[in-house]
């Protein structure tokens, strides 16, 4: 009886010890301002996460009671620390495609090209080839040509093609060389030369029509290179603290996402939108708004509207349907008479279709009638806009007093995707009465984003439930001179509880005796 009875009391202890590691957390952050947009909980030192959801917020002594002997820790040390950034309008893929050419013409040493092609590596994924060139070796002292030795230390795992300015010879690396089997045996073509060293080596440099030995190499327009586009956009993403992304481009982009994701490559959480002349194709499939996963989510449908007109029955039809297919609209509108129009459209359509939580969005929102900004609080259509786009002229403080749900973007790839140029912007307000505070632009960069997509719920603030989607920054912009805000960079980024971006001398360590 005795022995039974110790076996159950074992057996019930080791029950507990796991029941208590499975509440442990997976990772703490400790030592930090944390700002966590959260107007109930607005500051704390320290967080907890479990897999991939914040389990606590809090003063430092509750959150060690979290830790296990698994739990990871991340010392902050003293700095800032914020939800990540959601950028409201964003064209993924072009962003992506900022990395696939590179323009050298004004680098004025051959560093000039080492550095900017580290810079170019940071973002790429392994074997996307980095093109483009017009560099002008006349321009460096000394004037002679470059040679793959120069490249192939910061380019071991990415072919470089790069022509000069004249397009009369190309630069290529060793891997480059190699993939194009141009070796001390390959001999000149008529019209084209392989300038070689004294043993006979290629130098990396190819002369006239030489260079189609290494052009022919080089990948066409392929499903393997447009996956290659959105890696590099969500590396390059992740640098900068943006952990999501409304995808206004249109382009159809779902599958290649998905693929992304399958192979664990995506860092970063995407709305991708489509035409508004593609709504039924969603409907029949069964899609509304929002409508995913919580990495990757479609619903979401654009228009472009010019400057001073729309076409305004065609297009409050098509509104119309897609509304009552469950779908969310996005206009672009730029000019008071565009959107003047739309937020007329848009009026039409809730009086059409009755009262419901819909959404409808203005992207940009610039150049707005007094007369109409307060028709966004009253209809609840959101103004998304883009502060460094427009260099913070945008009324953000009239239309915040209209009690609109106001979103902040980028329109990257067409401006920076960096959201501390952004903010900058909209806190330097040259017209004070316009001007808003830095914790207003971020929590217009995070909640109100995260309101532009349905998601306020489960993310935009740093709150017990919510998805651990976290940026670490290098100064505090809370307090620092504005004019330093944009100097500001991002130390690290944790999205879905992972940390997808460390910058050096910034680590975790495994700490089971966290004091």
């Amino acid at each position: 009886m005795k022995i039974l009875f110790l076996a159950i009391l074992i057996n019930l202890t080791l029950c507990l010890s796991v029941f208590a590691q499975k509440q442990k957390a997976d990772l703490i952050i400790i030592n930090a301002k944390i700002h966590t947009m959260d107007k109930k909980k607005p500051k704390a030192e320290a967080l907890a996460i479990k897999d991939n959801k914040i389990i606590e917020v809090g003063r430092y002594k509750k959150i060690r009671k979290l830790v296990g002997v698994k739990t990871k820790r991340i010392d902050a040390r003293g700095r800032v620390v914020i939800p990540g950034f959601n950028d409201s309008h964003v064209h993924f893929m072009g962003v992506g495609n900022l990395f696939s050419s590179i323009d050298l013409k004004n680098a004025r040493s051959p560093q000039d090209v080492v550095e900017k092609l580290r810079y170019y590596v940071r973002y790429l994924p392994k074997g996307r080839w980095i093109l483009g060139g017009q560099w002008n070796h006349e321009n460096w002292n000394p004037s002679i040509l470059p040679t793959k030795d120069l490249i192939d230390d910061v380019t071991p795992e990415n072919p470089v093609f790069l022509y000069n300015k004249s397009a009369t010879m190309a630069w290529a690396n060793s891997l480059a060389l190699k993939i194009a089997r141009v070796d001390k045996n390959r001999k000149d073509i008529l019209g084209g030369k392989i300038v070689r060293n004294t043993e006979g080596e290629p130098t990396g440099i190819l002369k006239d029509k030489a260079t189609i030995f290494v052009r022919i190499h080089i990948p066409k327009l392929s499903t393997k290179q447009t996956l290659e586009v959105a890696e590099t956009a969500t590396n390059f993403a992740a640098s900068l603290g943006v952990t999501s992304v409304q995808n206004v481009h249109t382009d159809d982009i779902y599958d290649e996402l998905k693929e992304l994701e399958r192979q664990g490559k995506l860092k970063t959480r995407v709305y991708d939108c489509a035409a508004i002349f593609n709504w039924k194709k969603l409907a029949n499939a069964g899609i509304q708004r929002a409508d995913g996963d919580a990495m990757i989510r479609r619903g979401c449908l654009k228009f472009f509207a010019d400057r001073d007109a729309v076409a305004t029955g065609e297009l409050a039809e098509q509104i119309v349907a897609a509304d009552r297919a469950n779908l969310q609209v996005l206009i672009h509108a730029i000019g008071g008479q565009a959107n003047e129009n739309i937020l007329n459209v848009f009026e039409q359509v809730i009086t059409k279709n009755g009262f419901k939580d819909r959404r409808f969005r203005v992207e940009h929102a610039y150049g707005l009638r007094e007369s109409d900004i307060e028709r966004f609080g009253r209809l609840n259509v959101i103004p998304s806009l883009q502060p460094h786009l427009f260099y913070g002229g945008q009324p953000y403080k009239d239309l915040l007093k209209s009690n609109a749900n106001v979103a902040f973007g980028s329109d990257a790839s067409i401006t920076d995707l960096d959201p501390m140029l952004g903010i900058y912007a909209a806190v330097r307000r040259s017209e004070s009465s316009q001007k808003i505070s830095v914790e207003d632009a971020v929590r217009l960069y995070t909640m109100g984003s995260a309101y532009a997509e349905f998601q306020e719920n489960i993310k935009g603030s740093l709150t017990t439930g919510k998805l651990a989607d976290i940026v670490i920054l290098s100064d505090n912009i809370f307090e620092i001179k504005t004019e330093d805000i944009p100097k500001t960079r991002v130390v690290m980024t944790i999205v879905d509880g992972k940390i997808v971006y460390n910058e050096r001398n910034f680590t975790t360590m495994r700490s089971p005796n966290v004091r």
